[in-house]
């Protein structure tokens, strides 16, 4: 019985151990969508901006400008680096 008993530990701290890797990948993943996305916001708010400043203003630039500044500001707030 002790041998089982062993062997049944070992199983249960391998599964332990899957399961907190797994976790951490989980969140390394979400970590890389979400800077993607904060990427994609900022390439977006650029382009935005450079319209604007080269006087070829886009029709309800204004609005899309907020949206795109407080999808920013909850990443932001959720923890992901906006700026450098």
């Amino acid at each position: 019985m002790a041998l089982f008993d062993k062997v049944k530990e070992q199983a249960e701290k391998a599964k332990v151990q899957a399961m907190d890797l797994k976790g951490k990948a989980e969140h390394k993943v979400e970590d890389v969508q979400a800077k993607r996305k904060a990427d994609d916001l900022l390439d977006d708010l650029g382009r935005l901006l450079y319209a604007e400043r080269t006087d070829r203003p886009i029709e309800g630039a204004e609005a899309e400008i907020q949206r795109l500044v407080g999808e920013l500001r909850q990443l932001e707030q959720a923890g992901v680096r906006i700026l450098p």
